[in-house]
């Protein structure tokens, strides 16, 4: 705002101590001079007051500036914000998945510990089954062995006995092949000195089987259960030979 001081056009002229000094001191006022001080004034108000305006446009203007870059900074904000909680969420659900996928992995390794659990034991049991099987073929094999052995041996001590019966009984023994043995006898039947009574024994496991007979023979199961649990292979010869004939007897009666 505009100072009014000794100079201005509304006081021209005037000495101010002069005036306060005189016994009554007076002012004297003339329009003119006045007038020109108060059109003065209003103009120095004006001007003060455009400024003002002005400097409040200015003000409101950069405000509002500020305004809208606080808005956009906000709205950034707010974006980065949403796309944060976005990524969280996705972030969240991809814990969630390897969280599930962690415990089905658990749950089959679990499975798996114990199917290789149960295979340790099933190896282990057939371990012992192996053993207990090449132990029992050692058997087998020594049994055999022992057995082919004593028939080697009897063969031998009884070959002229064995020549005398294959003569007078129609005995004979003949190798299949490994382990397989065919027998036959004659002589049984008096009508037909020359018919074939026989059957082929299975030495190859640890008990003896009697794979076929000619003619069938009824006592056969029994007489080589006997022989299994005897291992008394001759009595086993003599007993088929007398129930072959006992089975013609039965036959002729």
């Amino acid at each position: 705002m505009t100072a009014v001081t000794a100079t201005h056009p509304a006081v021209a002229g005037f000495n101010l101590s002069i005036i306060l000094a005189s016994p009554q001191p007076s002012i004297p006022l003339h329009p003119k001079p006045l007038l020109h001080s108060l059109a003065a004034f209003q103009a120095a108000v004006d001007a003060y007051v455009h400024k003002g305006k002005q400097e409040i446009g200015r003000r409101k203007e950069a405000q509002g500036l500020r305004l809208n870059e606080d808005a956009d900074r906000k709205r950034e904000m707010e974006e980065a914000i949403e796309r944060e909680k976005r990524r969280e969420i996705e972030l969240i659900e991809v814990l969630e998945k390897e969280r599930l996928e962690a415990k089905e992995m658990e749950s089959s390794l679990q499975l798996l510990k114990k199917q290789l659990a149960s295979l340790t034991e099933q190896a282990s049991a057939l371990d012992g089954e192996a053993n207990d099987l090449r132990m029992r073929i050692n058997r087998l094999r020594k049994d055999k062995s022992r057995d082919i052995s004593l028939l080697q041996d009897r063969a031998q001590s009884m070959s002229p006995q064995l020549a005398l019966y294959e003569g007078a009984l129609g005995f004979s023994v003949t190798g299949v092949k490994d382990d397989i043995l065919l027998f036959k006898f004659m002589h049984l039947e008096e009508s037909a000195p020359t018919r074939l009574f026989s059957f082929v024994l299975d030495l190859s496991q640890q008990d003896y089987i009697v794979t076929m007979s000619e003619p069938p023979l009824g006592a056969m199961p029994r007489l080589v259960d006997e022989l299994n649990n005897t291992r008394q292979f001759w009595t086993f010869i003599k007993g088929v030979r007398a129930a072959f004939l006992t089975e013609l007897e039965e036959t002729w009666i």
